[in-house]
């Protein structure tokens, strides 16, 4: 007898697939039940692994023995024509069919039923999904939702580029405020200007209706304005037009375009609405051109561009004191040169609050400068209920604003500890940007210290999905290995974030190195920079430390930290939300010394 017709006879196949299948249930089930009592992810794996070991021990008992009525015999004890082997191969066949259909059920009760419940993204996902992997919700949201690409720069002069963008970028803050229509973000809109990307393409990646796409030529003081929007289901042109105006009408030009959208879209304006669209920001075009220069340095970041965005800015606001939006962009830049460069929070902190309460006394409802108000009273003035109703009331006058959504669920990580509340959050946002990186990398930032380290992995792929040379992601998925205790997908994650920025790789695998071996921690730490007035240096040590589970040291850097008088460096370094320290009274009583502490007092 062959060897696969014995296999048959003593129901190994039959024993294995029955395995299999029961395996595969158990795991489903105890991975919810697992999850709704927030037992570890250990578990799960180490579940896993003893059900691996079971199976060729399984297999094994099956070649080797047989039920028989009389109880568990050896094989070759049995006689043949005695053998209930067929019945017992009856009795699996029907187990097998019982669990196929158990398994089916739990698949489409996780395809239709549980669709909708925040989960992790996953590599390959469209990138129109939010970073829980949510579709987005209505269908009637769908309908009414449009993408405003880059215009293309048809002018002469390549550097008027800045102008093209512009006006693309000012035609999608008008349409943001027109209730009832979703607007992709400029983050989103403008990744695909130079693809070549098809409509097709675009709307695949955006979840979008429609596509606003457009040029812009200016010579002299004309301009030739072409606008064309583009349903994407047929990819058919539902209005186009052109308007050849002088540099005076800019604003009209924006303001009909607007109009004209609004017709085809048979949106209903709200009177509000419509002071919306007439509303011209300046008078100064001097002014505004600099506002434009302005903002497109300030989209590209870098230290270098947003110090001269802050220059072109500051000379707008001089040429036309009125000028809202300008103080609301200056305010921006004033709160981003710290993150990019080596200068202190001090030192552009108060000018970008001086600026955003100018922008708020000119326009007291502009959603991005009550954004940017928050975000200064939550990070730098510990002024938490003020910062959560700056907040709230930013996101009730333009819910599509993704920046206010992301800050308010870093708001609600921070203050409030509420790792689903935030991430909730960054899904509205990503529902509007689902091309910045940066939605999908605060979100891993979030789960990371709640630690839910394996999710957070899935937000940070999904960043480097959507740009591969995102070095934030790299560098989180090396903390986030440390953690796991991978240290070679550490080093891995290291070597990439060290190819982007200037890191040295070197530093980098000392720290790896010393995270697992005792020995070579303590002559790491010796070894670690020891300059307070090194912009957030002591901050940094004391992250460090507290991965090291140093908690004692990491206490004594934030102390320094603070003594140096920069209170960013506290939120920099995220400690605020690491326990024990935030409940530590002598860290406490040092915040308390520069009152931050209380937080809310």
């Amino acid at each position: 007898m062959s060897l696969f017709s014995e296999l048959k006879r003593r129901n190994v196949i039959r024993v294995g697939i029955a395995y299999v299948l029961m395996a595969w249930v158990l795991l489903q089930g105890a991975d919810f039940a697992l999850d709704l009592i927030g037992a570890p992810e250990w578990v799960i794996r180490a579940l896993a692994v003893v059900i691996a070991i079971g199976l060729p021990i399984t297999l094994f008992f099956a070649w080797a023995f047989e039920m028989t009525p009389e109880g568990i015999k050896r094989d070759h004890e049995v006689d043949r024509s005695q053998s209930i082997a067929p019945q017992t191969g009856r009795k699996l066949d029907r187990a097998i069919i019982v669990f196929l259909a158990v398994a089916l059920v739990l698949v489409l009760a996780e395809r239709f039923f549980l669709a909708g419940e925040p989960a992790p993204a996953t590599p390959g996902v469209d990138s129109a999904q939010v970073p829980a992997g949510e579709p987005n919700a209505e269908a009637a949201y769908v309908e009414k939702s449009v993408a405003v690409l880059a215009f293309e720069n048809m002018s002469p002069d390549p550097e008027n580029e800045f102008f093209a963008d512009g006006i693309s970028e000012e035609i999608l803050n008008v349409l943001a405020g027109i209730e009832d229509l979703r607007v992709i973000a400029r983050t989103s809109a403008f990744s695909f200007k130079g693809s070549g990307a098809t409509i097709a393409e675009i709307a695949g990646q955006l979840d979008v209706a429609y596509v606003l796409e457009g040029s812009v030529r200016r010579a002299g003081n004309r301009v030739r304005v072409t606008a064309q929007l583009i349903e994407t289901g047929s990819e058919s042109h539902l209005w186009s037009d052109t308007y050849d105006r002088d540099l005076d009408d800019i604003f009209a030009v924006q303001d009909e375009i607007a109009r004209a959208i609004t017709r085809e879209l048979q949106l209903q304006l709200t009177p509000a609405q419509e002071d919306l669209l007439v509303a011209q920001p300046t008078d100064n075009l001097e002014a505004y051109n600099k506002y434009l220069q302005g903002r497109q340095l300030w989209h590209s970041r870098g230290p270098q561009n947003l110090q001269a965005a802050a220059i072109l800015l500051q000379d707008a606001v001089e040429l036309d004191p009125g000028f809202a939006e300008a103080w609301a962009a200056l305010a921006d830049t004033w709160l981003l040169i710290p993150e990019y460069s080596p200068t202190r929070s001090l030192e552009t902190i108060p000018p970008a609050r001086d600026a955003v309460n100018r922008a708020l006394e000119l326009k007291p409802g502009m959603p991005q400068a009550l954004t940017t108000r928050a975000y200064i009273r939550f990070m730098y003035d510990f002024d938490w209920d003020n910062a959560a109703r700056d907040f709230e009331r930013a996101i009730e006058l333009d819910p599509d604003y993704p920046t206010a959504q992301q800050w308010y669920g870093e708001y609600l990580a921070v203050r409030n500890r509420d790792t689903d509340a935030a991430l909730a959050q960054f899904r509205k946002a990503a529902q509007m940007d689902p091309l910045a990186p940066v939605m999908w990398n605060v979100s891993g930032w979030v789960a990371a210290q709640a630690g839910r380290l394996e999710e957070s992995n899935r937000y940070y792929e999904r960043a480097l999905e959507i740009e591969p040379g995102f070095l934030a992601a790299y560098a989180n998925l090396t903390l986030n290995y440390i953690q796991l205790g991978e240290y070679e997908h550490a080093r891995e994650m290291w070597v990439r974030a060290a190819a982007l920025g200037e890191f040295d790789t070197e530093d980098g695998f000392n720290l790896i190195e010393a995270m697992h071996n005792p020995t070579a921690r303590q002559a790491y730490i010796e070894g670690l920079p020891t300059n307070p007035n090194w912009r957030s240096g002591a901050v940094d040590r004391a992250f460090v430390y507290m991965l090291l589970g140093e908690e004692e040291r990491a206490l004594a850097d934030l102390e320094r930290g603070l003594e140096v008088g920069d209170p960013y460096a506290v939120h920099a370094g995220r400690m605020v939300i690491y326990d024990p320290l935030r409940d530590d009274p002598r860290f406490q009583a040092h915040l308390a010394k520069m009152n931050l502490w209380p937080p809310e007092g």
